[in-house]
Formats: structure tokens, C-alpha cells, sequence
């Protein structure tokens, strides 16, 4: 019996873990799309939509309004100032949300599955100086010159970008990409093996 109540208690402890960030997520879904609906409501009655859709046309504005400030959002996202505050915003997340660092990486896998980038970047090691700095070869040009990007540890999508010589370049032909990116995050270790 008492094992019966370890159990239950379990259950109910994962459970709840389980279901409080969905519970949270939905009931800031239910308000932003309580806001663009008001919002939409105004403009399908300013449009006069309302009066051939009735009240779905509120629904549809709003969906619009809602679409249209997503899209741009995205143009937004590429400036440095706004990569900082949404990094602050979902720290901040992270601290005070059981579980939305889970729910967001499911969801940036689930993404990334359906946008497939196709990545023709090298895995090389660049001579600098004498020493060697893993990198990426992104073009070669006939005039023996390279683009090559240098990340910054651990990061794979952020450092620095320079055109050298292509004597200073080693290719790692039999390194993937997956396995470069995964040695960077882990402070290179494993790059020693790269060949």
C-alpha cells in the first residue's frame, strides 16, 4: 500500500511538472489572441467587415494582425539590439518557467526538421600565426583567396568572418559539419581527432 502512494505521489508530481508550462503557454496564447481580436474586431467594424462576415470577421482580422506582426518580427529579429532583449526575455523565461527551455528546444527541433538548410561550409583548420584555429571555409575563389569564418566557443553561429590565402587553409575532409559544431560547443574538445 505504501508503495501504492509513492506511486501516486510520483504521478502526480510529474504530472503536474508536465502539465504547468502547457498550462502557462495557453493561457498567454488565450490573452495575446484576446488582444489582437478586440483589436480586429475595431478594424473589421472600420472596414465594414463585420457586415458580410459577421463576427468571424474578428477572428480573421485579428489572425491577420497577428500573421503580419509575426512576419515582421522577423525582419526585426535581425537587429543586435532586439537579439539581446528576446535573449534577456527567454533567460528570464527560463528562471521563472518550469519546463519552457524543454517545450523550446522541442520546438526549434520540429523547425529546423521542416526548414532543412542545406550547409556546404568545409570544416577546415586555419594557420594563424603558429597555430591552427578551427573554422569554417565558406567560398574559394580562382585567385587562391578564401572566406573563412572563425566562431566564437561555443557558439557555431556567431565570430568572425576573414578572406586569407588558401595556403593558410587544411581541409578536414573527413569531419562533418555535425561533428564540428558539436566539438565547439564542448570547447573543441575532440578537434584533436578531426582529420
Amino acid at each position: 500500500m505504501k508503495k501504492f502512494f509513492q506511486q501516486a505521489e510520483r504521478n502526480f508530481i510529474s504530472g503536474a511538472l508536465v502539465l504547468l508550462p502547457l498550462i502557462v503557454f495557453f493561457v498567454i496564447m488565450q490573452k495575446i489572441w484576446s488582444f489582437f481580436q478586440n483589436y480586429g474586431e475595431k478594424a473589421a467594424h472600420l472596414l465594414r467587415l463585420d457586415d458580410i462576415l459577421g463576427t468571424a470577421a474578428r477572428d480573421v482580422v485579428g489572425g491577420f494582425f497577428l500573421i503580419v506582426l509575426i512576419y515582421f518580427s522577423g525582419y526585426l529579429m535581425r537587429l543586435a539590439f532586439l537579439k539581446k532583449f528576446t535573449s534577456w526575455i527567454d533567460n528570464q523565461l527560463m528562471i521563472f518557467l518550469p519546463g519552457y527551455e524543454k517545450n523550446k528546444k522541442i520546438a526549434e527541433e520540429k523547425l529546423n526538421a521542416k526548414v532543412k538548410k542545406i550547409n556546404t561550409d568545409v570544416p577546415i583548420l586555419l594557420k594563424y600565426g603558429d597555430y591552427w584555429q578551427p573554422a569554417l571555409l565558406k567560398e574559394e575563389s580562382d585567385q587562391e583567396k578564401a572566406l573563412v569564418f572563425i566562431p566564437a566557443v561555443p557558439f557555431s553561429d556567431r565570430g568572425q568572418l576573414y578572406i586569407v590565402n588558401t595556403n593558410l587553409i587544411k581541409r578536414l575532409p573527413h569531419t562533418s559539419i555535425e561533428d564540428f559544431q558539436a566539438s565547439l560547443k564542448s570547447f573543441g574538445k575532440g578537434i584533436l581527432d578531426f582529420n
